[in-house]
């Protein structure tokens, strides 16, 4: 460690003038470059702030100006028009001089949008100008209209359109106008006020427009004139105003709701419209984008700017309040908080200020770039073969060999270390190229092939050989050599015999490769032997190559060899030993499918069956070079893969109790309760018969007593048949029909008597479940009966929830068992309850959830899918997951049809026997077309001829009938 940092330092002073050089000239410049450019921009920044300020001072002066220049003439008018005092009467009567000088002021006056009177009495008097198109589609005014009257006089409403000369239209629509003034705001303001009055800014009802109402009573308190004035004319002028393309002018009040907007339609597309009112929009209470999040920054009115995170860039805003104070002759109404918001895209607004920047920058790296030749070009002829080396070692460190080449210096030292360090990168690669190769070879034999083989290149030699230690003796792995005899096996003992021997095991004395020249079989034979030795320090076998001609082999090179067998020793080492892990997975996995067909004489064979019958299914899809197999392969690993869920497809079954697999009769669970039937029977016969001999007892004529003897033989006949009719229906061979078990119902009404207590010696879970029960000696009992502790419950962590992990759709019987003996002698078909198939079934179950909690590598990750898909349907209608066609691997599919062959013609079920070849294939081709399983592969399965290699194999001679494929063939989708 010392001396590396003596050449270090050394380094540094040999070249520190000239790396320093370059690099205080560039972090100046670049340091000056950066403090002039951020100066500029925020320099910049700050003058674009503040002319965006000042325009935002004169477009509110612009909008004050704007405000005014509407609100004073309509304020001249209102108090005009109160001064005259108008009554209904004058207006009626002499409308034809009042309308034109109304129309006219209206007409000539921009934003008022009408002018009305409200009376004491609840009259009301309106005249609204119609000279746009949109006001006269608002009312549905006739053709030709320029004015509308509405009169409201005593409660009754009229409406009146005039067309440009004054002159009344017929109107065709029947309007009903209903208004109080004496309610509305405007009026109650006005009334209660000397002088002239504004309501606050709103929506007028009719022209969906915003704007605010002047109001002025007469003297006599007994009339209201109020006139309607829109602010569109200041939505225009915050249009007109517009800083920037992209730029947003609002102005709102200090509710945040929107009075004017620089785009004129805007307010009407985002009212807020309910039955009883029309809202204007609100920043506070509305998503309306940037324009939101002026509420948040209320504090800000002082003109100064704030940033606005928008959806997708930022924004610069500001707020000013705007002041109105519109003055008359005699009275004086002031507007306000009225603020003005401006929005504005930082990128559109700051562009100036980064574009001196970027010049900056660009100016900065322009001298940047003049200077770094300059400094180059002094420190060039020790810095670049330098840079070059240390380019080479990084290429190396990340075993790029190919982007290395020797570099050239005039400096000895680093010419010298150039060429160490490519001779160094061959070592490297070679080493490199044979661990790689040994590490990616997974067969044990083709690796031991290999790694004799690269010895024989890195020694340029024409043989080798390589011996495995077993105990005391060593075996070759390899193939023989043509033209040399080599020991098979050979012990210690041999080196008296064997010359060759004697020189092999020389070597392994020590841990170091060896080479020697010998005669051998007459001719010079050069010898280098590697003894492979282990992580424990012990010999497990040797690596040799031999060659006839001269051979020189270096020091350095029998180095590296040493390297490179501890290397061959760790692959060879870690393949035997994943080799016997294999044959030990192997071995375990046929132990368990052993076990499994052992724990029941009715399915023994089947674990060993189903994994060839699918492996022949498989070579014959492999081999398909047509159809719809013509893509399908498989490599090493898949086929381990679905070796083992093949094996493993039944594993499940373990769980599942040997009685339900066994169970060959209905009332049969560990032994066949008919026998418990059975003596309940004789128990009733017995009752019969003392019943009769206690009355002969008693002493009765002989007449009776022939009457008596005749019920008595009856009676045991019919219970004689009853019972037989029990052990049939026992059976289940048969169909069980409604009226067979109403008989078995109306048997099992006849009752018995007990007079033992049947708690006695009873286990403590059967006794648990009778815990509820207490019945008094002697107890009359039915002959037939399902009683509560035949109802065995499912505990909590066997059900299985709908959302499930493992994706299993199932309908869960409530029972886990339930024993009952009419429920079971009840069932239809076979001999099974609805609770026992659940549990057969559920092995599928058992399955999936045993080889998922197993650690399988990668490349066996799906043995669970495969293994636990043989019960699914194409349709979607099997268990446990209801997969499809689409959703199962190919593999599975074709356990599926193995696992159905083999159970439809096996002979060792307890409730049927093993079926022909025929009758097995009719099956399976009706189970085709109701999408049972697949298709594709069943006609695999018969062109191949697969189902007769199998049946040959494994099927009886009387079950191997004559078959014609063509009958069983599916049809073509």
């Amino acid at each position: 460690m010392a001396g590396i940092s003596e050449k270090a330092a050394s380094t540094k002073r040999r070249f520190s003038f000239h790396i320093h050089l370059v690099s205080v000239m560039i972090l100046m410049l670049i340091t000056s470059g950066l403090v002039i450019g951020t100066l500029n921009y925020f320099h910049t920044s700050d003058i674009v702030a503040e002319n965006q300020a000042r325009a935002l001072e004169q477009v509110g002066r612009a909008t004050v100006s704007e405000l005014e220049g509407v609100m004073f003439p309509a304020q001249n008018f209102v108090h005009s028009l109160a001064a005259m005092n108008l009554t209904m009467a004058q207006l009626n009567n002499s409308q034809r001089s009042w309308l034109p000088m109304l129309y006219s002021s209206l007409s000539q006056q921009r934003g008022l949008s009408a002018v009305y009177m409200g009376y004491a009495n609840g009259d009301f008097y309106l005249v609204r100008p119609l000279d746009t198109l949109e006001k006269r589609q608002q009312v549905s005014a006739p053709i030709g209209s320029v004015v509308l009257i509405t009169k409201i006089v005593n409660g009754y409403s009229s409406n009146v359109f005039y067309d440009n000369e004054l002159r009344p239209l017929r109107d065709q629509i029947d309007r009903n106008y209903q208004l109080d003034p004496r309610e509305r705001p405007w009026y109650k303001l006005a009334i209660n006020s000397p002088s002239i009055v504004a309501t606050d800014p709103y929506v007028f009802y009719t022209t969906k427009d915003v704007g605010v109402t002047f109001a002025h009573a007469n003297k006599q308190r007994n009339m209201v004139v109020g006139a309607d004035l829109t602010l569109a004319s200041v939505s225009k002028s915050l249009g007109k105003n517009k800083l920037s393309e992209s730029s947003l002018l609002v102005m709102f009040n200090s509710d945040y709701s929107v009075l004017a907007h620089q785009q004129a339609s805007w307010i009407a597309d985002n009212l807020q419209v309910t039955e009883e009112e029309v809202i204007l929009p609100r920043l506070d209470k509305q998503n309306l984008g940037v324009l939101s999040q002026f509420s948040d920054h209320s504090g800000a009115v002082d003109g100064g700017s704030f940033i606005i995170n928008g959806e997708h860039e930022d924004w610069i805003g500001q707020i000013i309040e705007l002041t109105l104070e519109v003055n008359a002759d005699r009275e004086n109404v002031k507007i306000d908080k009225l603020f003005l918001g401006l929005a504005s895209p930082e990128d559109e607004i700051l562009m100036d200020a980064r574009a001196a920047r970027d010049q900056s920058v660009v100016f900065s790296i322009f001298i940047v770039l003049v200077s770094i030749p300059i400094a180059w070009y002094v420190s060039r002829l020790v810095a670049k073969p330098l840079h070059e080396l240390m380019n080479q070692n990084e290429a190396i460190m990340a075993f790029d060999f190919d982007a290395t080449k020797q570099v050239n210096s005039v400096v000895l030292e680093v010419h010298q270390l150039s060429r160490i360090t490519e001779q160094l990168k061959k070592t490297i690669k070679q080493f490199s190229d044979v661990s790689t190769m040994l590490g990616e070879e997974d067969n044990f034999g083709r690796l031991l092939d290999k790694s004799v083989q690269e010895m024989q290149t890195i020694l340029d030699m024409e043989q080798g050989a390589i011996w495995l230690k077993n105990d005391q003796l060593f075996e070759l792995q390899t193939k023989a050599l043509e033209g040399m005899q080599l020991p098979q096996t050979f012990t210690y003992a041999d080196t008296l015999t064997q010359p060759l021997v004697k020189y092999l095991l020389d070597t392994t004395t020590s841990s170091t490769t060896k080479f020697t020249s010998l005669d051998y079989q007459g001719k010079p034979l050069n010898l280098v032997v590697s003894p492979l030795i282990n992580r424990e320090n012990k010999l497990v076998g040797m690596i040799a190559t031999f060659s006839h001609h001269q051979a020189n082999v270096s020091p350095r090179v029998l180095s590296f060899i040493d390297a490179l067998s501890s290397v061959v020793t760790i692959a060879i080492e870690n393949r035997h030993l994943i080799e016997s892990q294999k044959n030990l997975l192997e071995s375990f996995i046929k132990l368990t499918a052993g076990a499994i067909d052992a724990k029941s004489p009715y399915t023994g064979g089947h674990c060993q069956r189903v994994p060839e019958l699918t492996k022949m299914l498989a070579n014959a899809a492999v081999e398909q070079q047509h159809g719809v197999f013509a893509d399908f392969s498989m490599n090493e690993a898949q086929w381990e893969e679905l070796y083992i869920a093949s094996w493993l497809h039944d594993c499940g079954k373990v769980t599942t109790p040997e009685y339900v697999v066994d169970k060959a009769t209905k009332l049969e669970t560990i032994y066949d309760r008919i026998h418990e039937v059975r003596m309940r029977f004789e128990v009733l016969k017995r009752d019969a018969q003392l019943s009769y001999w206690q009355q002969v007892a008693g002493g009765l004529p002989e007449q009776e007593q022939e009457s008596l003897q005749a019920q008595l033989e009856q009676q045991l006949a019919t219970l004689d048949e009853e019972f037989a009719f029990v052990a049939k229906s026992n059976i289940g061979g048969e169909f069980m029909g409604a009226e067979d078990i109403e008989r078995l119902h109306q048997i099992g009404l006849r009752t018995w008597q007990r007079t033992i207590d049947d708690s006695l010696g009873l286990s403590h879970m059967e006794l648990d479940r009778r815990a509820s029960q207490s019945t008094h000696l002697p107890a009359t009992e039915k002959l037939l009966d399902d009683k509560p502790e035949h109802i065995i419950y499912r505990r909590e962590d066997e059900k299985i929830d709908a959302d499930n992990p493992w994706g299993f759709k199932l309908k869960v019987p409530e029972y886990k068992y339930n024993r009952g003996e009419l429920y079971n002698l009840s069932i239809a078909r076979g001999t099974l309850s609805e609770e026992e198939r659940y549990k057969i079934n559920d092995h599928i179950v058992q399955t999936i959830i045993m080889l998922e909690k197993l650690p399988f590598p990668h490349h066996l990750r799906r043995v669970p899918e495969i293994a636990g898909g043989h019960h699914e349907k194409m349709d979607g209608t099997g268990y446990p997951k209801q997969l499809t066609k689409e959703q199962m691997p190919t593999t599975a599919r074709m356990m599926a049809v193995a696992d159905i062959f083999e159970a439809l013609t096996a002979v060792d079920r307890p409730y049927k026997k093993g079926k022909s070849l025929s009758q097995s294939l009719k099956i399976m081709r009706f189970m085709c077309d109701d999408k049972h399983i697949d298709a594709d592969i069943f006609r695999l399965f018969l062109h191949s001829g697969i189902y007769l290699e199998y049946a040959k194999a494994f099927l009886k001679p009387e079950q191997i009938d004559e078959i014609d494929i063509n009958d069983y063939l599916p049809d073509q989708a």
